[in-house]
């Protein structure tokens, strides 16, 4: 089956390090580490496997990262991938083969698949104490048992990813869609859920001003959440483009900042904190916000957001990028709480306990959230190329999510 694969060479990443910084298409053209090509047809693990023939992949901002080789090598993540691996882990699909000790779904039936490999998958018996009370994002075994290392599908060399016109799924990653959603809404479950998570483990209190800070599709997701679980909060948006800050007004955030703004003062005059000048470098805030949730997650970004977080406050790193050093003195000398979200988890929700994933499906169904604008892009597999420069060039291209179709 033709499908994207990536392998970390060393002659090809030397290639695509040395170009990519002059001509962004070095890192997917021909010498580079990224292959469109032949891949053998997965088979099914084994009896509590299906196989899902892919309707939509979205192309998320770490597949960018990691064909655009921005990961840092010692980052704590790279034991937990192995090589070559076809990319993808936001995939909707519909299952087309079912193993024997498989309960509850068949063969027809349309489902979104929570990507991450965790003991259930990996056949270990007890699971570590994160998958045992459903936590599976936060596995502790992402490397054991009897799957490659790999965190996700789309990150290991025999789960491949939805970059492929079929991926093979345990049966306990696979979540129903139900009449009346759309596989093309439904594969925004992981994204989403990404944003969702981080907001309802971290919910600001009632009237409380709050900022998200950058407006792709974490962001924007960010504003939707808000609206939707915390809707008395106050939103401050920052967005880099201005058809995301078009976008951001319009799905609910009370005040729109662009990036190139002086944020440190405009957010002090929204929230009447003051402003204090520093021996050099960015001035602080006495007051600010209540929550920051950094979509961006870049040293000046987390940085930024420290230095505008009132006292007692918290930032919240939902985005990622490399890690640069960064000033991070308010953390003790205003007792800010700098905490990460990973994927989703089990939520407390209004009395009921349940996955992130599936209070999101819950949300389409009952149509409390509207995400049709966020899926701006649509490309068949073979026009890879295309897709990618569309999500660098967010400004030109006003993208948000592209999607590979292969409907």
């Amino acid at each position: 089956m033709k499908s994207l694969i990536f392998d970390f060479n060393p002659a090809r990443y030397a290639y695509s390090k040395l170009l990519g910084s002059f001509y962004t298409g070095a890192y997917w053209e021909k010498l580079s580490a990224l292959k469109y090509g032949e891949y053998p047809e997965p088979e099914l693990p084994s009896d509590e496997w299906v196989r899902v023939q892919t309707a939509y992949c979205g192309i998320c901002a770490s597949d960018l990262h990691a064909i655009m080789l921005r990961g840092s090598m010692d980052s704590p993540t790279t034991p937990f991938i192995s090589f070559p691996m076809v990319l993808g882990h936001e995939v909707t699909g519909t299952i087309d083969r079912v193993g024997s000790k498989v309960m509850g779904l068949e063969e027809g039936e349309r489902v979104a698949i929570n990507p991450v490999l965790s003991c259930f998958t990996r056949g270990i018996n007890p699971p570590c104490p994160a998958c045992e009370v459903g936590n599976v994002s936060l596995c502790r075994n992402f490397a054991e048992g009897g799957l490659p290392p790999g965190i996700s599908i789309g990150l290991n060399r025999q789960i491949n990813g939805g970059f492929a016109p079929y991926i093979v799924a345990h049966g306990t990653q696979c979540l129903k869609i139900p009449e009346g959603v759309g596989l093309e809404e439904a594969v925004l479950m992981d994204p989403f859920s990404v944003s969702l998570h981080a907001v309802l483990q971290n919910p600001p209190r009632t009237h409380d001003t709050v900022l998200v800070y950058g407006c792709g599709m974490l962001g924007l997701s960010s504003i939707i959440s808000l609206r939707t679980v915390c809707p008395q909060s106050y939103i401050i948006a920052i967005a880099k483009h201005a058809f995301q800050r078009e976008l951001a007004s319009r799905l609910g955030a009370h005040y729109v900042l662009s990036s190139d703004d002086d944020v440190i003062h405009k957010v002090a005059e929204i929230t009447r904190g003051a402003v204090y000048k520093t021996y050099r470098g960015k001035a602080v805030v006495m007051g600010g916000v209540a929550v920051v949730y950094d979509c961006v997650g870049s040293a000046d970004t987390i940085e930024t957001s420290l230095r505008l977080t009132e006292e007692r406050g918290r930032v919240v790193i939902i985005g990622a990028s490399t890690p640069r050093r960064f000033e991070w003195t308010p953390v003790w000398f205003r007792e800010i709480s700098l905490v990460g979200s990973m994927g989703g988890g089990v939520e407390h929700f209004r009395g009921r306990r349940l996955h992130t994933y599936e209070l999101f499906i819950e949300f389409l169904q009952q149509r409390r959230i509207d995400v049709e604008t966020l899926v701006t892009h649509r490309y068949k597999l073979s026009q890879y190329k295309d897709a990618f420069r569309t999500c660098v060039n967010k400004q030109a291209a006003k993208s948000v999510k592209v999607l590979f179709d292969f409907t």
